[in-house]
């Protein structure tokens, strides 16, 4: 290739390397201001709970958004709705409700879509059967305490788990790193955190002992 040749390419190679470094940093850009926006939400959107761990943490922060840019639909939720009747008891027809009658379910309605919109899909999905907005809020505090309670004892066990690592009797050293490979995926899935170093310390610790003549290895 001539000089001119090479001064040609390294300057188209270098400028796309350029642009991709400028691509790759405004993704991140993108996704860092994206996940700030779902721990602390908006003006125009509140908080979204993507982990049910982290549900007490976005539960008081959801409160608080609602109540700064939606408290009609705040009172919604702690105090319940009721649908508008007749002195007999019967419903009212939507067509025949008051201002305030129609004011009331507008913000029942706000408060139940503010909810389905600040949880991940795959949460509230589970939740559909709930009709207002207070019952939702209340099963969804159920549920995320509850499975709370669970992740949190399946990241002792796991814990655990590794601590006690070891190899099992007529274990074969495979049979052991494989194992040991799915407690690492496990772990990675729980987001519990071990050094590389601690990883490889506690797989060589549990090797098991080979004897050579009067000397343990």
């Amino acid at each position: 290739m001539s000089n001119n040749g090479e001064e040609f390419y390294n300057a188209f190679t270098s400028e796309s390397t350029d642009r991709r470094s400028e691509l790759k940093e405004y993704l991140r850009e993108i996704s860092e201001n994206l996940k700030f926006e779902n721990m602390y939400g908006s003006q125009q959107k509140p908080p979204k709970l993507m982990k049910v761990e982290d549900y007490n943490w976005w539960k008081n922060r959801f409160e608080g958004w609602v109540k700064a840019f939606a408290p009609e639909s705040w009172l919604k939720l702690t105090n319940g709705y009721i649908e508008p009747v007749k002195e007999g008891g019967e419903l009212i027809d939507p067509k025949d409700f008051t201002d305030i009658d129609i004011k009331n379910v507008v913000a029942e309605y706000k408060m139940i879509t503010l909810i389905k919109q600040s949880v991940r899909e795959d949460i509230i999905s589970l939740l559909e059967q709930e009709k207002t907005s207070k019952s939702l809020w209340e099963a969804l505090g159920k549920k995320c305490v509850g499975s709370n309670e669970i992740v949190k004892n399946k990241k002792k066990l796991l814990r655990k788990e590794f601590d006690l690592f070891n190899c099992m009797k007529n274990e074969s050293v495979c049979k052991m790193i494989e194992r040991f490979g799915h407690l690492k995926m496990e772990l990675a899935r729980h987001e519990i955190k071990y050094s590389e170093e601690e990883m490889v310390d506690k797989l060589f610790d549990s090797f098991p002992m080979i004897k050579i003549g009067n000397t343990s290895l």
